[in-house]
């Protein structure tokens, strides 16, 4: 499946989900101690011991558990789980969007790890078959913090969690201190420009990474989280940077393809167009809710604040 493929899919899947979450209370869940933890559908999970076998049903959960050191414990990913490298040699047990109950059980998990994107019903399969399921929705930097120290809780990792939090957030408060000093915040969008336009809006990461990095998602105008639009509203919005996870021809491609911009009906006198301010970044690492999304993050507050890195290295 291509990375536009993916991404689309994951779009199209998040609705069902951000129904699901609304309400729960991540950063607050008043739940503590060892085994114990409050997920992002807001049930409470009491595991009778730290989870030793852990089945990832999501690449971004795959990468937060490698990144935690607890990539030793999984058993089970998905078949898209392509990073970090070591993942290539788990045992697949779900694709993108399905899960196959027969492999989850087979690897004899005690804990699997779900994320936005899974289906609701077959998670509740694998509830009934007595395997615990921890719900992951991350849609924001500060949700990612929350979801490290309760998977530290609950895998009895509590110091390797904080010190990946601890490491995360010294990231976290250089990108914050970068916008603080800056004059503007320039109106953004990330979009794939087809017919129509896919783009994020309000509750998403994506939203969170452009407004945290010190831009201005000019796409909150529309409604949902994940809205699909005309190239009229995107000409009414003015972005004067755009940022794009897929190009046809690939990454070094980005130079042709604003080229191609230059020609096309709308998109050619959008103010980010006319500037040259349309930038590539990884579907991977702006879609992922993860600890690549710092990496993101960093990425972005340099696309909208230049000057801020050229005054540093002076």
């Amino acid at each position: 499946m291509s990375k536009l493929c993916r991404l689309l899919l994951f779009l199209w899947l998040a609705g069902a989900w951000s129904a699901a979450a609304q309400g729960d209370d991540r950063a607050s869940d008043g739940v503590k101690g060892s085994g114990v933890a409050v997920d992002d559908l807001g049930d409470t999970l009491r595991l009778p011991a730290p989870s030793r076998r852990i089945v990832s049903l999501a690449p971004s959960n795959t990468e937060l558990l490698f990144a935690m050191g607890l990539g030793d414990r999984l058993v089970g990913v998905t078949d898209v789980c392509n990073y970090p490298a070591a993942a290539d040699s788990i045992r697949k047990v779900a694709g993108y969007s399905t899960l196959n109950a027969e492999l989850i059980v087979a690897v004899a998990p005690d804990l699997a790890v779900a994320a936005r994107g899974n289906d609701l019903e077959r998670l509740q399969t694998l509830r009934n078959l007595e395997i615990p399921v921890f719900a992951l929705a991350i849609s924001s930097v500060e949700e990612l913090f929350s979801a490290i120290e309760r998977l530290g809780r609950l895998c009895d990792s509590v110091p390797e969690a904080a010190a990946l939090a601890a490491r995360l957030r010294r990231r976290v408060d250089a990108v914050d201190a970068r916008v603080h000093a800056a004059s503007e915040r320039p109106g953004a969008i990330w979009c794939y420009w087809g017919d129509p336009v896919y783009t994020a809006g309000k509750g998403t990461m994506i939203d969170d990474l452009i407004q945290r990095a010190g831009g201005r998602n000019v796409a909150r105008a529309a409604p949902g989280s994940w809205p699909q639009v005309s190239v009229e509203s995107v000409l009414s919005w003015a972005p004067e940077v755009i940022v794009t996870s897929y190009l046809p021809d690939g990454p070094e491609s980005l130079a042709d393809e604003l080229l191609r911009l230059h020609t096309m009906a709308g998109w050619k006198v959008l103010p980010a167009v006319l500037s040259g301010r349309v930038h590539y970044l990884d579907a991977d690492v702006m879609s992922r809710p993860g600890p690549r999304s710092v990496d993101a993050l960093e990425m972005l507050v340099s696309v909208f604040h230049p000057e801020a890195e050229e005054s540093e290295q002076k």
